[in-house]
């Protein structure tokens, strides 16, 4: 009876961990969409604008290119939960790079909404060995995660 108790636990972790991730997932996946609909000049020509005079358009340019196959990369990747752990890595560095951005630019709402995201981004790294119901579970077939004995 508790060990049936204990792989219940488990699994509500493992599917907690997956709508967390998949969620998560979609967010970046769509911003990045987002940002191609738009079009690319476009989203990069705002960015260089909003910067103007606040950092030079040769650091803000190649990073705004970047940033649209950076969150649709990642946002996949997290999604499907494959290579979950270079997907949060990257998401992770991309957010770095945004809040830095947001500081030099002084929008204190922001910055402490990315350190919202990097809390999220913190806590699927930490337990990634949740990552159970993922393309990374299929392919390693992983079994239940041992470390809340």
């Amino acid at each position: 009876m508790r060990a049936e108790r204990k792989i219940r636990r488990m699994k509500n972790r493992e599917i907690g961990y997956a709508l967390m991730r998949i969620t998560y997932g979609v967010i970046f996946l769509f911003y990045g969409i987002g940002k191609f609909r738009g079009g690319l000049g476009n989203f990069v020509g705002g960015m260089n604008q909003q910067f103007s005079g606040k950092l030079p358009a040769a650091m803000v340019m190649p990073f705004a290119y970047t940033i649209p196959f950076v969150e649709t990369i990642s946002g996949a990747l997290i999604f499907l939960g494959l290579l979950t752990r270079a997907g949060l890595t990257l998401s992770g560095l991309l957010l770095i790079g945004l809040t830095f951005g947001v500081v030099m630019l002084g929008q204190a709402p922001t910055v402490a909404h990315n350190l919202q995201y990097v809390l999220v981004n913190f806590v699927l790294l930490w337990f990634v060995d949740l990552n159970r119901y993922s393309v990374d579970g299929l392919l390693e077939r992983k079994p239940a995660a041992g470390f809340t004995n």
